[in-house]
């Protein structure tokens, strides 16, 4: 039962931990990645830290220019992802984040440091890996998670109760799908969760979620409100009370809300807990819809080759 994947995040969390502690990973440098892999750096840019998370295709279409820059972290959860393996040749030195160390990102020329996420096997949500690349770069970045650790230990049922509570909320609205969106409205480090959120809901629905910030929402997409569902992560923070007039402002309209607030931990360490939460919604909703495959589209994106017209 895929379900018992999410039942694995305390031991997966503790391994990662405890192989990591004490890693030292670069400020100032690009951090490369994508989908998962690209949104979890995009956390530290509202925690203080001073990095640059970067799409690998934009990165690689855009900003490389023929350059070779002396030092980046590069992340990729299968190790496999085409276009992060297309930016490794344009680093003389990098740092790899990877769930295997056999992959091809880890055995590049150009990889010097290796980063392990001790994840396991996933066969549909990238719950274990994502969670355990923020633990590595929290690590890395002088930051202590020890208490989330325990938090997933402890609290694990309350995570799995919200998460069911809130698929089953999707689930009916999404019936006749009369609803006309699924809004995930974030604030700063969980701008991030949010976007994720909007990633796995849309692969298990096979409909558009869209995640923007609370802030961003207020600036006209708030027009949008009439017969949506909004939900909203709300950290403690600068924010909160302006997200909890918006989601009054959101009812008013004729739309539906549902809000996280409880992280169970410090905000800080809250783009680590609030992500259970989506996770167990979708394993709920991939079950009540009976899900057979989230990619049904199309594989995931992992050709290694570049071809080289489009190299020039």
């Amino acid at each position: 039962m895929v379900l018992n994947e999410l039942y694995e995040i305390p031991y997966c969390s503790e391994l990662c931990y405890q192989k990591n502690k004490g890693i030292i990973l670069p400020e100032g440098v690009p951090y490369i990645g994508m989908g998962a892999s690209y949104i979890a750096s995009k956390t530290f840019r509202y925690l203080g830290i001073d990095l640059f998370p970067e799409r690998a295709s934009d990165y690689f279409n855009y900003l490389v220019k023929n350059r070779t820059l002396s030092n980046g972290v590069l992340i990729s959860q299968s190790g496999e992802s085409s276009e992060t393996l297309w930016c490794a040749d344009y680093f003389s030195s990098f740092t790899a984040v990877v769930n295997s160390e056999e992959s091809k990102l880890a055995a590049h020329l150009n990889c010097k440091n290796q980063i392990l996420l001790h994840s396991g096997i996933e066969k549909r949500i990238p719950s274990k890996t994502y969670l355990n690349t923020l633990l590595v770069l929290y690590l890395g970045f002088g930051f202590d998670p020890r208490e989330v650790i325990q938090v997933y230990k402890k609290e694990l049922s309350y995570f799995e109760e919200t998460g069911a509570e809130l698929g089953e909320l999707i689930r009916r609205r999404i019936k006749g799908w009369y609803k006309k969106s699924i809004y995930i409205l974030g604030n700063g480090p969980n701008i991030a969760t949010a976007d994720l959120a909007a990633m796995i809901l849309s692969e298990v629905l096979k409909k558009p979620v869209q995640s923007i910030s609370a802030s961003n929402y207020d600036h006209g997409y708030k027009e949008t409100s009439k017969n949506t569902l909004v939900i909203a992560i709300n950290h403690k923070g600068p924010e909160k009370s302006r997200t909890r007039q918006l989601l009054k402002t959101i009812e008013k309209a004729g739309g539906e809300v549902f809000e996280l607030k409880d992280a169970k931990v410090d905000a800080v360490y809250s783009p680590l807990t609030y992500p259970l939460i989506f996770f167990f919604a979708a394993e709920y909703l991939l079950d009540k819809l009976k899900v057979k495959s989230i990619f049904e589209v199309g594989k995931k994106v992992t050709i290694v080759d570049l071809p080289s017209k489009d190299r020039q």
